[in-house]
């Protein structure tokens, strides 16, 4: 029975009420029966309109109501509400304030999850939230990207086909919090080195892991291990041979004043090779701390590389090598003096190395670009493969080629002028052909 018949009825039966205890009153008086079905008449309409009225604000309180329980709480939804002065207005009245304040908390929710989303996203981190059997009810970008996945949310862990991560939520079920260091493989075939935490909440039971990219780290990592194994390498050599010379000449051969002779040579020579060895990477560790203070002065360029060929020609006569300059700039650079002198020192130091004897090495320059000028230093050495471009600039790297000749470098002179280069705001690099010599080059700033 519709809630419109029912108050009908209810209205009905009390003006029957009425009517009967109105020709009751009647048989006691001249009211006319004419007149109490008049009355009967208007109250009946009056009856029907009430109700009709009743029933269209309940009618239309209950309509826009379960539109706004439904989740639609949109400003037109609760304008729709009645509004009047009567009982159903003041309850319209406060449904609609609810609503508003509602969406108003809604609103602010959903930005404070956006905001918070993005806070993670730029801290790098991957995000999940699971539920206690697994299942994803949470992923941020960052997840989704050191993971190389698609998709996480809506699956189950063990659905991301990630072995790790199955193993270190199952073992996270038991001790509440662990983690675990895994590698996974990438499309174009390289290794990301991923590390994942999780935490099971107190509060909701909810499991939040967390995966952090560190093949940065473990890059580091190794080459801290191969810094010290090639230092202790390079140590290894000079040590030995100081320490061999010095017990033969306690052995006796102090009495052969010409063998002595000999053997103190090469302790002196291993030893200045130490020294220099030491003081290149103190040098080193400062230019990279930032240790090491520049002092940026204008200079002229074809003055600078003509007075440094003049220093060096005595060391280019030993191989009888010439050394040409061919400039094609315009304007100074702006650096520092020292810095530029040790970086071309380490630059012709190898060229006259590794070039052939009678040999010609060319320094060049030109106009990079705006703002910057190229020098070039060209060899005629046995080249650079490319396998090797990539490391050339590091510490003690030292190419196959290079070990198997009798020079003697501590392969640290590249790394030098790396960061000299870059510490005087310039680019380094290098051009080579394996048989045909190796180009190597930096660019400074214009004045």
């Amino acid at each position: 029975m519709g809630i419109r018949f029912r108050i009908f009825v209810i209205t009905f039966l009390s003006i029957g009420l009425g009517i009967v205890i109105a020709n009751i009153y009647s048989l006691n008086s001249n009211i006319s029966l004419i007149i109490v079905i008049l009355l009967f008449i208007a109250a009946a309409a009056v009856s029907a309109y009430f109700a009709n009225f009743t029933y269209k604000s309940i009618n239309e309180l209950e309509t826009v109501i379960s539109k706004i329980a439904s989740g639609k709480t949109k400003k037109k939804y609760i304008q729709a509400l009645p509004v009047n002065n009567t009982e159903f207005g003041s309850v319209a009245k406060s449904i609609s304030q609810i609503s508003e304040n509602l969406k108003k908390q809604i609103n602010l929710i959903g930005k404070q999850r956006d905001q918070f989303g993005s806070v993670l996203d730029d801290l790098g981190e991957g995000i999940i939230v699971a539920d206690e059997n697994g299942d994803i009810k949470y992923e941020n970008e960052q997840f989704l990207r050191i993971l190389n996945l698609n998709k996480a949310n809506g699956k189950n862990i063990e659905e991301l086909n990630i072995k790790s991560l199955n193993y270190l939520f199952r073992r996270s079920k038991k001790k509440k919090r662990d983690d675990i260091e895994f590698e996974i493989e990438l499309n174009d075939k390289s290794i990301r080195w991923v590390l994942a935490t999780i935490n099971q909440s107190k509060n909701t039971n909810e499991f939040i892991m967390v995966v952090h990219d560190v093949t940065q780290l473990r890059r580091f990592d190794s080459m801290r291990r191969d810094f010290i194994s090639n230092l202790s390498h390079e140590l290894r050599t000079p040590v030995s041979v100081i320490r061999a010379n010095s017990e033969t000449l306690i052995d006796g051969a102090l009495d052969d004043k010409k063998q002595a002779k000999v053997f103190a040579k090469a302790i002196l020579h291993n030893s200045e090779r130490l020294s220099d060895m030491v003081a290149s990477l103190l040098d080193l560790t400062r230019i990279e701390y930032g240790e090491l203070k520049l002092n940026f002065i204008n200079i002229n360029l074809n003055e600078f590389i003509n007075n440094f060929i003049s220093s060096i020609l005595n060391l280019s006569k030993k191989k009888n090598i010439t050394i040409k300059y061919k400039p094609d700039h315009n304007g100074e650079i702006n650096a520092d003096p020292q810095a530029i002198e040790r970086i071309m020192n380490n630059l012709v130091d190898n060229a006259i190395k590794y070039s052939k004897e009678g040999s010609e090495i060319i320094i060049m320059t030109a106009n990079e670009s705006e703002n910057q000028i190229k020098v070039m230093v060209e060899d005629n050495g046995s080249g650079i493969s490319d396998e090797d471009k990539d490391y050339i600039f590091g510490r003690f790297y030292r190419t196959a080629s290079a070990r198997a000749t009798d020079n003697q470098g501590s392969g640290l002179g590249l790394a030098i002028v790396k960061h000299l280069v870059n510490s005087l705001n310039g680019e380094v690099g290098i051009d080579s052909i394996p048989g045909k010599g190796s180009v190597f080059w930096f660019t400074i700033p214009k004045f």
